[in-house]
Order: C-alpha cells, then structure tokens, then sequence
C-alpha cells in the first residue's frame, strides 16, 4: 500500500509539486559526475547574502473606446522591488528600495492621468488588446526591476539570491542565484527525477545544464517530517553558465549551504519552508510601502474624472 502524505503548504496557495504523471520526460543532462544523486557539500562559512524579491498589485480596471469603436483595456498599478541584506555576524536589514506607478493600455496608444493626492502615475502602452495582456505587463516590470536590482547587488560583491528564476537577469557577467520555489514540469529523465526526494537537508542533486545559458540543481533546504510529501523542502536553484562548471558547482555548493540557515518556518509563513524567512519578511515590507490599495484606487478613479472634466473643458 503506497503511503499518504500531508502538503505543508498552505492549500490556498496551491501545490509547489504541480508535475502531473503523464507529463512528457525531462530532457535536461547531469553537467558532473551524477554516480549519486546525494551531493553534500564541505560547510562552508557564511558570507554576505542579499534576498531580492518584488510585489505588484493592480489598482485599478480602465477603458477607453477608440474612434473606431474599439474598447480597448488597462490597468492603473504599482510594483515594488528590494533586497533583504543579511552580513554574518550582524542583524539582517532592508536594503535597497524601489516602487514605481503605472498606467498600461492595450493598443498600443499610452494615456496619462493628472496627479491626485500625491499619486502620479508613469503612463506605459503594448501593443496586445487581449485582456489581461496590462496586468501581465506590469508583472514582467516587476520582475525586469528585480533582475537589473540582483545584478547590481552581485555587482557589489552580494551572493545575490533572486526569488524566481533568471529570466529577467539580462547580465551572463553577474552570478546572480535564481531560487525557484514550485515546480512545474520535470526537468529530469525518469529516473532521476525519481530520486531527487533522496536528498537530505542541505544536500543538493549534480549540477544540470538548462537551456544554452543556466546550469541548475535541486536543493532540500529542510528535514521533512514523517508525513510530509516526498519534495518538502526542495526548491531549485539557478545559475549563469558564462563562468564555466567549474564556478557553477562552487556558487552550487554555497547556496546549498547557506539556504537552510534561512528556510522559512511554519508558523510564520504558510509556504514554508520554500518561502525563505528573509523574502517573506520583504514580501510584507514592501506591500507596506505600496500603501493601502484602498486609497491607491480611489486616486486613481479620481484621476480618471479629472481627467474626463480637463477634456471637456
């Protein structure tokens, strides 16, 4: 009889495992010597490390009508971005923060909207008309901002640890770590996919390559209860391949040691411990300097009057 396990996470977030059975075979190919799946690094000491996480959050739902009758859709929103810098030895902090107001239309044509109440807005088009194409927009901002912020980090010798993956880090010259917290496809063959949920805490898989430009791994960053699922604890890790496979498994094996230090805990955070301690407390920071969404929305319906009035005037 197979057991049955309990998913740690929250179940209103969803799964992190979301690989399905018929799912086709990965294809990616041990980069190291993968005779053991297990890889336990030397510990090592910490070193300085900076968290970079972001939030976005629409504000509001706009519309105009072209002259040709065409509705044509937008979002009013915001995104912030920043860093969690933890020095060893010293109390970790807030670094570097950044927010930015948008207003995104479809079609192609930017609109402005006047400044109400200290709110001001950059104004930003695309060229989709498809519905959510606004809010889709101001979620890759979000994640271009967090890119350009790890990249100067490491740039300034941080262990920068991106939350998500390196798909918005633009440098190959940057050894920018991407952390990624759910797993979606299996990026393995068979049977070594099979045998990631071996890994202890603090042990990694042999590094991969994925696509032409990363190298990757898995990684259990804390010790599963009894009945917690078989890949409680694992995230997986991204690194540039521009330095070589060598610096890949070096920057590999830091991670691997510095992650579970800073694992998120239970009772503080329903994604834990994927979610690190230091991006959940970024997380709600940086909501706070988005302000209350409330009044972020009714500066923008006021925005979109005024606008109508300096129009028609």
């Amino acid at each position: 009889m197979n057991d049955v396990y309990f998913e740690d996470w929250d179940a209103s977030y969803g799964s992190p495992y979301l690989i399905s059975g018929d799912q086709a075979d990965g294809i990616a190919q041990f980069a190291e010597a993968a005779e053991k799946i297990r890889v336990a690094p030397v510990p090592c000491a910490p070193r300085e490390t900076a968290f970079v996480d972001g939030v976005r959050r629409g504000e509001g739902l706009l519309y105009r009508q072209t002259d040709a009758g065409v509705l044509v859709r937008g979002t009013v929103g915001a995104h912030a971005c920043g860093a969690v810098l933890c020095d060893p030895g010293s109390a970790a902090v807030f670094g570097p923060i950044e927010t930015r107001r948008l207003v995104i239309f479809g079609g192609g044509v930017p609109v402005t909207l006047p400044e109400v109440d200290g709110y001001r807005w950059d104004a930003a088009a695309i060229s989709s008309l498809e519905p959510d194409a606004p809010l889709q927009d101001l979620q890759t901002r979000m994640r271009m901002a967090e890119g350009e912020l790890a990249e100067r980090l490491s740039g300034e010798g941080w262990l920068a640890v991106l939350d998500g993956p390196l798909n918005f880090v633009r440098s190959r010259d940057r050894t920018v770590v991407g952390l990624v917290k759910t797993h979606h496809r299996p990026l393995l063959p068979p049977a070594d996919h099979a045998r990631v949920s071996e890994l202890g805490c603090g042990e990694r898989t042999p590094v991969f390559t994925l696509g032409t430009d990363r190298y990757s791994c898995y990684v259990r960053i804390a010790a599963p209860g009894p009945r917690s699922s078989p890949w409680f604890g694992i995230v997986r890790i991204e690194v540039p391949q521009s330095f070589g496979l060598d610096a890949a498994r070096r920057t590999a094996d830091e991670v691997t040691c510095v992650l579970p230090r800073y694992a998120g805990i239970p009772h503080r955070d329903p994604r834990a411990p994927q979610n690190l301690q230091p991006v959940g407390a970024l997380e709600k920071h940086l909501r706070r300097r988005l302000g209350p969404a409330r009044l972020a929305g009714r500066a923008a319906r006021m925005a979109v009057e005024l606008r109508h009035d300096q129009v028609a005037a």
